[in-house]
């Protein structure tokens, strides 16, 4: 049996629409996903579930229930950069001044890591995996929006993450595009072995993970 990467247990979200008036966003949610497993939350915009998504990876803090990530307590403030979990997201989040080896190497650098040759191979590797090696020392200006955002998933992968946390990551592609971004997406991870997190508006893509849910109405309902 795989081991249980992240749990939450009765999460509830408030949020504040004006002086006295609070309203909530989603109440008593309840996931889990193992190692090895791929999960997707579908729902309305504004539903909540971009926050869900970030609070499970502590960059989003709770009104009340727990989250736990391979025993280990997530909370906003005190887990700044939390080990084993990376991120993707919609708009890339490139620094357009550095070259795209330079941008996967940006993880490595935040958490003070040395950038040695078997980083910078390691690197290569994953630039090659996802059609780029050619594009190394190019800007990102120069690139489509399906270059970048691969460029965005090979930056979540190179601190070799147990788990990805990722938020609409082809929402500003079109159709053709979306749909090789994410089977390219679906596949590494695979072949990695890394669980992912999926928040999506595309039903297609949704039905293609283990577990997927629909969050209506503050509520997290099993699809499938």
């Amino acid at each position: 049996m795989n081991e249980v990467l992240l749990t939450a247990d009765k999460l509830t979200k408030f949020f504040a629409s004006s002086k006295t008036e609070r309203f909530c966003l989603w109440h008593d949610i309840d996931i889990e996903i193992s190692e090895g497993e791929s999960m997707a939350i579908c729902g309305e915009s504004g539903s909540g579930k971009s926050t869900l998504l970030f609070a499970l990876g502590g960059l989003e803090d709770v009104d009340s229930g727990t989250i736990c990530f391979c025993n280990q307590m997530i909370y906003r403030h005190s887990n700044p950069h939390i080990s084993g979990i990376s991120y993707i997201f919609q708009h890339y989040y490139l620094i357009e001044e550095l070259s795209v080896l330079e941008n996967l190497l940006i993880p490595v650098r935040v958490m003070g890591k040395k950038v040695d040759a078997c980083v910078k191979n390691w690197a290569h590797c994953l630039l090659l995996e996802l059609g780029l090696e050619k594009f190394s020392y190019q800007l990102p200006k120069t690139l489509s929006g399906g270059e970048r955002q691969r460029v965005a998933i090979g930056r979540a992968f190179m601190m070799n993450p147990r788990l990805i946390l990722a938020d609409e990551p082809t929402g500003s592609l079109d159709e053709q595009t979306s749909l090789r971004i994410a089977q390219m997406f679906f596949s590494i991870c695979q072949k990695f072995k890394t669980s992912f997190i999926l928040v999506t508006h595309n039903e297609n893509f949704a039905m293609q993970t283990n577990k997927y849910y629909r969050l209506e109405q503050g509520e997290l309902k099993r699809c499938k």
